[in-house]
């Protein structure tokens, strides 16, 4: 067992903080950081053979993935709102396949596509704020994605 960090308390206090004054804006980045979190843990925890970890992390994510659910209006939304909606239940059903599966594929794929959408919504709030243009955020998507191919 590690030793207890003397400061966990208050990291916690400095965390609930954190989440008690976000913005709605920064609760949402909180929680995709937090399911990647959840996520990188589950692939250590398939990689040890550790059951139990596995599948605390896998089931951490998945929460986090029908709590982003929730927030989505299909009623009222859009059809943007409505294919957001299924990426993220594809990506609760790949993390239910990963962990019957023990399968890190199915996490990494996970782990892309909420990358992806972190990365989306934070451009947004960036462009909302005033801090990027729409044309940059364009082009850093652009670098990023020919990057990616080459």
């Amino acid at each position: 067992m590690p030793p207890v960090n003397p400061y966990n308390k208050y990291i916690k206090q400095y965390q609930a903080s954190n989440i008690n004054t976000a913005t709605p804006e920064k609760l949402m980045i909180l929680l995709f950081d937090g399911a990647l979190q959840f996520l990188q843990k589950a692939k250590v925890a398939i990689e040890e053979k550790n059951l139990k970890e596995r599948a605390e992390n896998i089931d951490g994510a998945r929460k986090i993935i029908r709590e982003l659910m929730r927030t989505i209006d299909l009623e009222n939304g859009n059809d943007v709102s409505k294919q957001l909606f299924r990426l993220y239940n594809k990506m609760a059903m790949n993390l239910i396949k990963a962990n019957v599966q023990r399968n890190s594929a199915k996490i990494d794929e996970v782990i892309e596509d909420i990358t992806n959408i972190r990365w989306g919504f934070q451009k947004a709030i960036e462009i909302q704020n005033g801090t990027i243009t729409l044309d940059e955020a364009m082009q850093e998507y652009q670098k990023n994605s020919n990057n990616v191919e080459s």
